[in-house]
């Protein structure tokens, strides 16, 4: 009897690296490396700390928005607590060579805290889809805006990447919907279904659906959501004022958005090549050279890695031990 033979994750991984790599490499020749220092020796030092300051501000909502999820669900946790966890996310995301994401070691930290990793992940997916709701509300906003306001002149952009805005913003919307309807769809799909996954997807639908904000909460999820991608938004636009790019805001708001949607392709590590690449073909129609673009990606790419650094700083502190998420999040090695 034959068995079905999983990809190795360091295929996957190696995958990733090599076309982040080409992708950067070619860019970064392009751009001549000596044009994209003498940018970064431009740097304003003040405006520089305020990006760090609005990214740990931005942090902190999300922070803020997790608990808000939670306290629905009589979870309640310490707003200190929260965001220590969401800086070891982001150190172990961002900065450490592991597998393991980010995501998954928040939700081993919650889940051994409230004594359930199912409505752990189920808080930490909602608070992920509701931020991505908003961010792709955003995007299709801006390009709404560049339409109706300047014609699509001073916005202008490819079929593909319209289309990936739409069809993600979309998407996030039908994501919400089926966690809203998620016990209707399991009673009503769940029979038809193999025994064997039945009563766990009934879990998972009930959690799914307890973890899911209706009325005045999902308003004010979504009003978070809004609020920490509106300053993740302008974070790029400080960084661009530091380096002396001088852009409009609604370029960023449709580039900065749809960057982070590129980068949800699983061929990038860290948003690696793809912000590169839509920084240099966005900020090239303003006729930013593509040094200067570069420098912008690089930039907000070392506020959010200095920022995931204080991870580190909970983690030395016993706010993480990867050993045990890497156990609880990796499956057993298949049986020859």
């Amino acid at each position: 009897m034959s068995t079905r033979r999983r990809v190795p994750r360091w295929a996957s991984t190696l995958l990733r690296v090599v076309v982040s790599g080409s992708v950067l490499a070619f860019l970064v020749v392009r751009a001549q490396p000596g044009q994209i220092w003498q940018a970064w020796r431009a740097i304003d030092l003040p405006l520089l700390g305020l990006a760090l300051l609005m990214q740990l501000a931005g942090l902190a909502i999300s922070a803020a928005k997790w608990g808000v999820l939670l306290a629905a669900q009589g979870r309640r946790q310490p707003l200190r607590w929260l965001f220590g966890a969401y800086l070891v996310g982001q150190f172990v995301g961002n900065v450490l060579p592991t597998t393991i994401g980010g995501d998954a070691v928040r939700a081993v930290q919650l889940g051994r805290r409230i004594g359930s990793y199912g409505e752990a992940g189920a808080s930490i997916f909602l608070e992920r889809l509701t931020g991505f709701l908003a961010l792709s509300l955003i995007a299709n906003a801006a390009l709404a805006a560049g339409v109706l306001v300047s014609g699509g002149a001073a916005l202008a952009t490819t079929p593909a990447l319209t289309l990936l805005a739409l069809a993600l913003g979309l998407g996030a919307l039908a994501a919400l919907g089926v966690a809203l309807a998620a016990p209707w769809l399991q009673r009503a799909l769940g029979p038809r279904l193999p025994r064997p996954l039945q009563a766990p997807l009934a879990r998972a639908a009930e959690v799914l659906a307890a973890y899911t904000p209706r009325g005045r909460r999902l308003a004010l999820v979504l009003l978070m959501s809004l609020l920490f991608q509106s300053l993740w938004v302008a974070l790029h636009a400080v960084c661009g004022l530091a380096l002396g790019i001088h852009a409009p805001l609604l370029l960023y708001a449709l580039m900065v958005p749809l960057t982070d949607m590129l980068g949800l392709v699983p061929i990038f590590v860290n948003n690696l090549g793809a912000r590169e690449l839509i920084f240099t073909l966005y900020l090239g129609q303003l006729g930013v050279a593509p040094a200067g673009a570069l420098a912008l990606a690089f930039l907000v790419f070392s506020v959010k890695l200095v920022v995931s650094l204080l991870g580190g700083l909970v983690m030395a502190l016993g706010g993480a031990d990867i050993r045990a998420a890497r156990a609880a999040v990796e499956p057993p090695a298949p049986q020859s």
